[in-house]
């Protein structure tokens, strides 16, 4: 894929189509190189091959044991990780039902084919000791390249777009040059929907039900985890609906 010279979607004058940007991305992915695409939570990189991945994680400056993880579907959730019913429950409304950004923590299936596949240094880099982390995205784009990818039987490695420690970058245009230089492709979606928390999503380990990171969105997690499920999580010190004083809209015009 450094042969090819990095391409930008869609091009000027076009506007945003999900299923045909998406087939452009995963075929970059396929061909073994590195793309940056947009997530609610910020943009991405990613990669699918032993090749692209270690060349995304040195770009980030990414530090020794800092782990990646795999940007997946629910479908590869329930495939690979080890959790009984109950909790799988959990992750279907949260994730299907009700649709935020989510990143799940727990144990995984050693011995299933999709991770035989990946390379020795690629599951050092996505796994922590038992354990896996699958994100599971709600925007439509990454919904659709990780339908793509399931079909396929393919795995998409990644991290935010950003230098190591920079923050999420919720433009293509705040993106840093070393980055964006490492990559195939770029789908440029222009801002994304929680540019106001400056936070990555939400990660939870399910093996141990507790919050790893209070991302984006959280206060609504933590609500609705409380609600369906009778689970009281930590208060998000930034965010908190108690005693909230919702605001109206803003009129412009009659």
């Amino acid at each position: 894929m450094s042969t090819l010279q990095r391409r930008i979607i869609p091009a000027p004058g076009d506007l945003p189509h999900v299923r045909k940007d998406a087939v452009a991305a995963f075929q970059i992915l396929k061909a073994g190189g590195i793309i940056i695409v947009p997530t609610d939570v910020g943009y991405g990189i990613m990669s699918s091959s032993a090749e692209g991945i270690p060349k995304a994680f040195t770009a980030k400056g990414r530090a020794p044991g800092h782990t990646l993880g795999i940007i997946g579907t629910y479908k590869q959730h329930l495939m690979l990780h080890d959790l009984p019913p109950e909790k799988f429950e959990i992750t279907r409304v949260i994730t299907q039902e009700l649709s935020p950004t989510l990143a799940v923590v727990a144990r995984y299936k050693k011995d299933h084919p999709r991770l035989q596949k990946l390379s020795k240094q690629t599951i050092e880099r996505v796994t922590k000791g038992d354990t896996l982390g699958i994100a599971i995205p709600e925007g439509p784009f990454l919904r659709e390249l990780g339908r793509l990818n399931d079909e396929d039987g393919q795995l998409m490695v990644g991290s935010s777009a950003n230098l190591s420690g920079q923050g999420q970058k919720f433009r293509i245009e705040d993106i840093e040059p070393e980055i964006l230089d490492c990559a195939d492709l770029v789908v440029d979606y222009g801002l994304q929907r929680y540019w106001n928390y400056s936070r990555a999503g939400t990660n939870f380990d399910m093996d141990n039900m507790r919050v790893l990171r209070i991302g984006a969105g959280y206060e609504v997690f933590r609500y609705r985890m409380k609600k369906w499920f009778g689970i009281e999580l930590p208060d998000d010190p930034d965010y908190n609906i108690e005693g909230t004083q919702f605001g109206v809209s803003i009129k412009l015009a009659e």
